[in-house]
């Protein structure tokens, strides 16, 4: 670790975008930021691609290339890269940062409102059940809080503290779904999210990013029948993890 701040993007055979989401993050955090390609084993061409790019374009970048273990895993090692900074962020490979101090905003915002901030830039809504609570953000912070109605992972920005005290994915989730649902879920029940809307994102309001879409390419389009059963054995997961009061899952680079 260099510096008290980290970007990382969990990325998966998308290496045709990763030119433009490295352009869009070195030319919008601050200076100073460790930025981390974590491959979560995406094929040979692919991967060569990325380490060339990388290499070539963007030495300062470090890039780590894991066995193909499934997007909770990778945002695992995603977490443990960034374990000793204090501001950090895992970026999926379909959101790319288009306004810069979008990371000093996020910053801000877990400072004034805890330490954890989900993004889910699709399927949103004003919390109009709440008005005072949006009047009060508006006062003070010049932003509509936007209310995630899933818990998804595109854009997770945290502190230290939430990497401290509840570790990584749950690694009994096994390839594309709920692993960060469950994750989340244990940053509420830590007491990291003060804020009565637990996935309210205090900063998106003003806030660009472009994206992509999610069923675009990558991991969605290699093997539907096969996904479709991950998302299945996962949600059985998720159910049986439900009544579960542990905290910490240990962080494992792998």
């Amino acid at each position: 670790m260099s510096t008290s701040r980290a970007v990382a993007i969990s990325i998966y055979n998308r290496s045709f975008r990763l030119e433009e989401m490295l352009n869009g993050v070195l030319s919008t955090v601050p200076n100073e930021t460790d930025i981390f390609v974590v491959d979560d084993g995406s094929t040979e061409e692919h991967s060569k691609f990325m380490l060339g790019l990388i290499q070539q374009k963007f030495p300062d970048v470090r890039y780590y290339r894991g066995p193909n273990m499934g997007v909770g895993a990778n945002k695992t090692r995603c977490l443990y890269l960034m374990k000793n900074h204090h501001f950090s962020c895992i970026l999926e490979d379909d959101l790319i940062p288009q306004d810069k101090n979008w990371f000093e905003t996020y910053e801000a915002a877990a400072t004034l409102m805890d330490v954890h901030h989900f993004c889910r830039i699709q399927d949103k809504e004003i919390p109009e059940t709440m008005p005072g609570f949006t009047e009060y953000m508006k006062q003070t912070m010049n932003a509509t809080p936007i209310y995630a109605s899933s818990p998804r992972g595109d854009l997770t920005f945290i502190t230290r503290k939430v990497i401290t005290t509840v570790g990584g994915m749950n690694p009994a989730f096994q390839g594309v779904g709920y692993a960060h649902g469950e994750w989340s879920g244990r940053v509420a029940r830590a007491g990291l999210i003060s804020h009565p809307l637990h996935w309210v994102d205090i900063a998106e309001a003003r806030d660009k990013f472009k994206q992509v879409g999610d069923t675009e390419g990558g991991r969605w389009d290699d093997d539907k029948v096969e996904i479709k059963k991950q998302m299945q054995y996962n949600k059985r997961v998720a159910r049986g993890l439900a009544k579960s009061k542990k905290l910490y899952c240990p962080l494992r680079l792998v």
